[in-house]
């Protein structure tokens, strides 16, 4: 793992926890729990839909719910087994999202592709990007089964350019029974950064692997 990038996405994460009133949202929030996250609650706070109330996240036991003002607001499907959270600006258009890491089953929503005939059964990691409007949180990019699960993840701007960029820790899968997977505990970790281009995100390029997108 590149300690140095998880380093910078850190002292980013303080320096705006000391000014969230000036700026009224939080830029990035690093927020994430160990795969199996149920062992401790996670929290975080945030302002996603910039109307100056506090919405509190809460991730325990795999459900991640989100309160304002002590009314839940929003609750994480059951049919998601959630890892892991981050608030922050990911497509960098000024807004802050909601990004999770979970499990489920099926690696793609009720609309499949063409070439998708049979019954969808695999069970993966997936990233989902989420935004606060309208009173709930809608989808702004879903990812279908990922090909590294996510260990660990950090929206932060690691090289200076003025946009974020997702610092992922990935591991490997490691397959349960049929087309079932979980994280491969003893695997070793690899730390990839990711830039987001207009429709998903594509890999920067690093001496020791080649780009990629999902």
């Amino acid at each position: 793992m590149d300690e140095s990038l998880y380093g910078a996405c850190m002292v980013k994460r303080i320096c705006l926890v000391a000014v969230p009133v000036i700026l009224s949202l939080i830029l990035a929030v690093w927020v994430f729990s160990d795969q199996g996250g149920s062992a401790s609650p996670v929290r975080g706070t945030g302002d996603l839909d910039g109307d100056g109330r506090i919405e509190e996240y809460l991730l325990a036991d795999h459900r991640l719910r989100v309160q304002e003002e002590g009314q839940f607001i929003w609750q994480s499907p059951p049919e998601w087994s959630v890892d892991h959270f981050v608030l922050g600006d990911v497509d960098n258009d000024g807004t802050v999202n909601l990004a999770i890491s979970l499990w489920k089953t099926g690696s793609f929503g009720e609309i499949k592709p063409f070439w998708q005939t049979g019954e969808d059964t695999s069970y993966k990691n997936h990233l989902f990007i989420l935004k606060f409007t309208g009173d709930t949180f809608k989808p702004v990019w879903c990812s279908s089964d990922l090909d590294c699960p996510m260990v660990s993840f950090a929206i932060c701007d690691v090289n200076g350019d003025g946009l974020n960029e997702l610092v992922v820790e990935e591991g490997r899968y490691r397959k349960v029974r049929g087309n079932k997977y979980t994280l491969d505990a003893a695997a070793p970790l690899r730390t990839t950064v990711w830039q987001w281009e207009e429709w998903g995100f594509s890999r920067k390029k690093a001496s020791s692997s080649p780009e990629g997108s999902f």
